[in-house]
């Protein structure tokens, strides 16, 4: 039910994610979906954080785990693995973080909590991997790690939603080139 849900928020959006669709799609009867959520706002709420926990995975494995490449060099892995993902898939899905948070946030005290529950860890994570940086002589030191982590959320989720706009990846394409190649850059 829950990956039903995740496909149909992404495809569809907030409200155009009608639950009685999601549960024939996932072969579950109504009086079920009621047994487990008491509301849509609800349920939506759990398909979004299970959708950041499988996230908080790839996050974990691609840029905290493994210390032999470099900090900058793992976040350059970080990206290049979602527009990989993206590249795979239908971009006008985009991120469900970024969806939720423009059609449902400013109504949904419930949902907006999980929203940013789910940005601070994204947040904390790129700014341990800029702290690494920056001890390793990687990031220049007027970088503050934490705004530089905000800053690079910030402008992938647009690039996300520019990409759904146009339904190709090169804004995703676009923001490596500039925060990587350019912001980024490793010192030789």
């Amino acid at each position: 039910m829950i990956d039903e849900g995740l496909k149909a928020l992404l495809s569809h959006g907030y409200e155009g994610a009608g639950i009685g669709p999601i549960l024939k799609s996932a072969g579950v009867p109504k009086g079920s979906f009621y047994h487990f959520f008491t509301s849509k706002e609800e349920f939506a709420s759990a398909v979004l954080a299970s959708y950041c926990n499988n996230n908080q995975k790839v996050r974990t494995q691609l840029l905290l785990e493994d210390k032999t490449r470099s900090p900058l060099r793992r976040l350059r892995d970080y990206f290049e693995y979602y527009e990989k993902e993206y590249g795979s898939g239908d971009p006008t899905c985009g991120c469900l973080l970024g969806n939720l948070s423009q059609s449902i946030a400013a109504h949904s005290e419930v949902l907006q909590r999980e929203l940013h529950r789910s940005f601070t860890a994204w947040q904390g994570d790129f700014r341990a991997v800029l702290r690494e940086a920056r001890d390793a002589g990687e990031l220049p030191e007027y970088l503050d790690p934490d705004e530089t982590a905000a800053f690079l959320i910030d402008a992938y989720e647009g690039a996300l939603v520019r990409m759904k706009a146009e339904g190709s990846i090169k804004p995703l394409q676009r923001f490596s080139t500039m925060t990587l190649d350019g912001l980024l850059a490793q010192k030789s």
